[in-house]
């Protein structure tokens, strides 16, 4: 079982949410994928990708965590399992200028051992309860879109730019 909300944040606001998370809460900032069998730290949230900007790493305690890393032969490296590694993930809102696609904040509670269900540390569910709450008392809800809004999305959206819940290839964007 997972916890997520989705969220629409320009990059400005990624950097801004992710300053008062490390300062309120106490996180490190960890790449989804790794050329070794370990995770790693990563600087920014914010990655950029032939024309446009999107999120992409997972939010982890600033204390030792259960991480486990598959490995991806033929693409040579490591990736984060995250339903088996203490971790939130914070990922999406690609924006390109003209659309901004939602994004979210995600983790699993726990996960299935053969039959047997095992939930993630209490450490790790008390920090990520206290992630989610930060996270959401320093951005807007807005009920019309079930989501959260960054400041500065919020003023880029009210001058004209396009929200996007989901996109299709070859199809253009519906949003509002």
């Amino acid at each position: 079982m997972g916890r997520q909300f989705r969220i629409y944040l320009l990059p400005s606001d990624v950097v801004r949410l992710v300053e008062i998370l490390r300062r309120d809460v106490g996180l490190r900032l960890l790449a989804s994928r790794s050329p070794r069998p370990e995770p790693i730290e990563t600087e920014s949230p914010v990655q950029t990708d032939g024309g446009f900007t999107r999120v992409d790493c997972l939010l982890a305690p600033d204390y030792a965590i259960s991480a486990k890393l598959d490995h991806l032969a033929k693409q040579n490296f490591w990736s984060v399992n995250t339903l088996f590694s203490e971790v939130v993930e914070f990922s999406g809102c690609h924006f390109n200028e003209k659309t901004l696609k939602s994004g979210r904040l995600f983790y699993d509670k726990g996960f299935y051992r053969g039959e047997q269900w095992q939930e993630k540390s209490p450490l790790f569910l008390k920090w990520a309860e206290i992630v989610f709450k930060t996270a959401k008392k320093s951005i807007k809800r807005v009920p019309s879109l079930d989501a959260y809004i960054g400041e500065d999305a919020e003023r880029w959206h009210s001058a004209g730019g396009l929200l996007v819940a989901l996109s299709i290839k070859d199809h253009p964007p519906t949003g509002t």
